[in-house]
């Protein structure tokens, strides 16, 4: 310690002062650089919630993913690589660009490999290709694929002729099919064979931005928040040609398009009972519980401020969990366990708040829209078990 009152060295001087210079700089330096990475992580989380939205509400029409390698086809089996996908148990098909098929149950299971029953073949299928596993079965229409028959039209909607399904009937409720995001009317085809059965003449839907309908003005997909106008539309139309009372069935997105219509069509009136797959219920919670998926839980409220920034959205309306105690009609409700996509905790306690009745029928190991997959079986058991009160009279 230097003596009170001495003088310090000029040595001593220049160096401290030399030091308080050196400082200044480096600290103006590091704040440069603190605040360029900020920018880039600004920048970088800006790009990746356009391109995640993206993903969300611009249409995408192919989303089977060609992930699964084939090792044999032959005498009404087939030798698959095992992946989390293909050792599910069920129906489904198979799809690859040259053809398509249709597989049931698991036969055997080995460490490496799969082998199912091979139900249907249309097209080569060589050894090693590479298919994707398909939920909606069919790729055709009601009479290639279940031999009923139907008739191709389209109804009068805002956007323009929309393109629809119509397999008549003698009943005067309707059952109109509602399918999920980036969907086709082809996954209507699973619960037809039962619906036409029953007798309910059926109207399978398709609304703006699907393949062959209108496009909206943005063209892109608004989650159910305009959808279900065009929903209101098949209605008006079905009204208009005999139809007196509806059950409105929607997987998926279909599930948020036919919940907006019933909280805000005038029409909602005439519906008697709903059935929803997999329905998304919540879509702010399916996009927190993305995000949570894969371990990047901070995304989810950048990603919802771009959503909300490049299509009108409100996410309290499309809450049907925090509004389910509007939903007085009986409801059946299908929820795979093992959905990726849609939680299946929202179907839960939509069901527990719902005053309904809600049948809610969880069903073990199925995937997003996969209940009748897992088992057609038990599915159509259930579904006509519900639609029994609705059903026409029987033939006489």
């Amino acid at each position: 310690m230097m003596p009170v009152g001495r003088t310090p060295s000029p040595a001593r001087s220049v160096l401290f002062q030399t030091g308080v210079r050196r400082r200044g700089p480096l600290r103006k330096r590091l704040l440069a650089v603190t605040g360029a990475l900020a920018v880039l992580l600004v920048i970088a989380i800006v790009l990746a919630s356009w391109f995640v939205s993206g993903l969300l509400i611009d249409p995408h029409h192919d989303l089977v993913n060609d992930n699964i390698e084939t090792l044999a086809v032959g005498h009404g089996r087939i030798v698959l690589v095992r992946t989390h996908d293909s050792q599910r148990n069920g129906v489904y098909g198979l799809d690859w660009p040259s053809g398509h098929a249709i597989v049931g149950n698991l036969i055997s299971v080995t460490p490496s490999t799969v082998t199912r029953r091979l139900m249907a073949l249309t097209g080569r299928l060589p050894h090693h290709a590479k298919v994707g596993l398909d939920p909606d079965v069919w790729t055709t229409n009601p009479r290639a694929a279940l031999g009923i028959d139907y008739r191709s039209m389209t109804f009068p909607d805002p956007l323009g002729p929309m393109p629809a399904w119509l397999v008549a009937d003698r009943g005067s409720t309707w059952v109109i099919l509602v399918h999920g995001i980036d969907g086709s009317r082809t996954g209507g085809l699973r619960p037809l064979a039962s619906l036409h059965g029953i007798g309910f003449p059926t109207l399978v839907i398709d609304y703006r931005n699907d393949v062959g309908a209108p496009a909206s003005s943005d063209g892109h997909i608004d989650l159910g928040m305009t959808e279900w106008r065009d929903l209101e539309a098949a209605v008006r139309w079905a009204l208009q040609h005999g139809a007196q009372r509806f059950v409105l069935y929607g997987d998926s997105m279909g599930g948020s398009i036919v919940t907006r219509f019933m909280h805000l069509s005038p029409l909602s009136g005439k519906v008697s009972a709903l059935v929803l797959d997999a329905p998304v219920l919540d879509w702010a919670g399916v996009i927190d519980d993305q995000a949570s998926r894969r371990d990047l839980p901070f995304m989810a409220p950048p990603v919802k401020w771009m959503i909300g920034s490049r299509i009108n959205v409100s996410w309290s309306a499309l809450d049907q969990i925090a509004q389910a105690r509007s939903f007085h009609l009986p409801i059946l409700l299908f929820q795979g366990t093992d959905d990726a996509l849609v939680p299946s905790a929202e179907s839960r306690a939509f069901a527990r708040t719902a005053p309904g009745p809600v049948t809610y029928v969880p069903v073990s190991g199925a995937g997003h829209i996969e209940s009748w997959n897992a088992n057609p079986t038990a599915y159509e058991s259930h579904l006509r078990q519900f639609l029994s009160p609705y059903a026409p009279p029987a033939h006489p």
